[in-house]
């Protein structure tokens, strides 16, 4: 018998499914307007759009490419938003993920995410859209992955109250190694008593403003988890690496990073029939507990409903509590801290699953989730 608690999301997540429906019956009345207009009057379509809706020029425009995509090449995905299974975003990122791709490939890679994107968070759908791109059409995903490194810049905004916003955008191997060192020099303030009441977040935005205006720190050392296969190192063919915390690459990038002096990479050899991790390798780095190493390769994220936050920013859980249960590679999981928290003292419960493994989350309110981690690797095809 479910508590009121249970009844209460029950009932939110059924309004939410109708929100997504009543949204793609928006989407599909403007692009059948859209499609009254063909030819010389398709001009003002967006203007008149704009001016019915109460919205911005702009918006009208990103709105009506929206609902033309879905309408026209999008079909699986459009299906999934007006049953309600997936939600507008999701639906967007699959139309922005596979823009680079034919017709063809497109009605593959929604064969082989649709069908599960409503069971997915949007950082999981995320590395699953990167990962099936890339699969479909390596030379496309690389010409993106190219055209966005063309589009690298920084941008300032002026906020309220007298705050300011400042974004860099560039490659992610660099901005994720650009975040880690500013954040690992935060961390070492926080930890040593000089962090003069500030939290960790505030002191990060002070040492990233700091390093930017010209003030000195020595270098932090940041580990970079990176899947390189060794068919793409030996230049057999173009196989996608896989950056922990992010996910697929192209492999001109991975070789690139790989190669690296100023960071320092460990190399993860992954099972070719399955794609899971079975030894992680030492070059230059050396790293604590084996176990740890092992753990966080062979279960990149959280193993929390949907969590995407990396392994190594997580706590190595005890599935069964210590002292009853060991501290061995059967009985630990990486976990978050809120996830571990909720274990620990908020009433909810992991099990493992027949295989060892996966995981079943039960919440609070008996909300059941199972947790399989993804390979880090694609496996290779049987061949016929």
């Amino acid at each position: 018998m479910f508590d009121e608690g249970h009844e209460l999301l029950v009932e939110g997540i059924a309004m939410e499914r109708r929100c997504a429906q009543d949204a793609a019956e928006v989407l599909d009345r403007i692009a059948r307007f859209v499609a009254l207009h063909p030819g010389g009057d398709g001009e003002f379509v967006h203007l008149e759009v704009a001016a019915a809706f109460r919205w911005t020029v702009s918006f009208a425009q990103n709105r009506i490419a929206f609902a033309v995509a879905l309408a026209t090449r999008l079909p699986a995905t459009f299906a999934a938003l007006r049953a309600g299974e997936i939600d507008e975003y999701k639906a967007r990122r699959i139309m922005t993920a596979t823009e680079v791709l034919s017709d063809e490939l497109i009605a593959r890679v929604e064969a082989e995410i649709v069908g599960m994107a409503g069971e997915w968070n949007a950082g999981q759908l995320n590395n699953r859209l990167r990962r099936a791109v890339a699969r479909a059409d390596p030379v496309a995903a690389a010409a993106r992955a190219a055209a966005k490194t063309e589009a690298r810049r920084v941008i300032h905004e002026n906020l309220d109250d007298g705050a300011g916003l400042l974004e860099i955008q560039g490659d992610v191997e660099r901005t994720r190694l650009a975040y880690g060192r500013v954040r690992a020099i935060a961390t070492h303030i926080k930890t040593t008593g000089g962090s003069d009441g500030r939290t960790l977040d505030q002191i990060t935005s002070d040492v990233a403003l700091d390093c930017l205006a010209g003030k000195e720190f020595q270098n932090a050392t940041v580990h970079v988890w990176l899947t390189l296969p060794g068919t793409t190192a030996l230049g057999v063919d173009n196989t996608p690496g896989f950056l922990a915390g992010y996910g697929t690459i192209p492999a001109q990038r991975a070789l690139k990073l790989a190669t690296q002096t100023d960071a320092t990479w460990q190399r993860v050899v992954t099972d070719p029939v399955t794609g899971h991790a079975i030894d992680v390798g030492r070059n230059t780095y050396s790293p604590p507990a084996a176990l740890r190493d092992h753990l966080r390769v062979s279960y990149p994220t959280c193993t929390g409903p949907g969590c995407v936050r990396p392994a190594h920013q997580c706590d190595q859980d005890h599935v069964v509590p210590f002292p009853q249960g060991p501290t061995n590679n059967e009985n630990l999981r990486p976990a978050c801290r809120p996830h571990h928290r909720a274990k620990t003292h908020g009433g909810w419960q992991i099990e493992h699953l027949e295989g060892g493994r996966g995981l079943t989350w039960t919440t609070r309110h008996g909300f059941r989730f199972t947790h399989q981690p993804d390979p880090i690797a694609d496996p290779e095809p049987i061949p016929f």
